[in-house]
């Protein structure tokens, strides 16, 4: 495994998060980070940090398999890589049991009545 792939897959996710990055601060017309519209810089830096390596560490480990053969493509999947995995844990969340009807929705829920 090349460990460029991983470089790569970190860089597509700051692309994916700059992107992000430009769409919040249009929404709230300024930095997204400072309150009352946001979390603090410190939450937004961890955030910012957990997604760089969550795009690492996917990119690597798809890597191994010899489906990343190119930069452009690990770089694609660090884009996509930190999208993936929250809706993988948000479906083996659901999986849990638990007491889910009286829980309040979260964000991007969709009701399915």
């Amino acid at each position: 495994m090349d460990p460029v792939y991983a470089l790569w897959g970190a860089l597509g996710a700051a692309a994916n998060l700059g992107v992000i990055f430009l769409e919040a601060s249009r929404r709230v017309k300024g930095w997204p980070w400072v309150r009352p519209h946001g979390p603090g810089g410190g939450v937004y830096a961890v955030m910012i940090a957990v997604n760089l390596a969550i795009a690492a560490v996917t990119t690597a480990a798809v890597a191994t398999t010899h489906i990343v053969n190119s930069g452009l493509v690990a770089f694609g999947l660090g884009a996509t890589a930190p999208i993936v995995v929250k809706k993988v844990a948000r479906y083996a969340e659901s999986l849990l049991p638990g007491d889910d009807e009286d829980a309040p929705p979260r964000a991007g829920d969709v009701d399915a009545h």
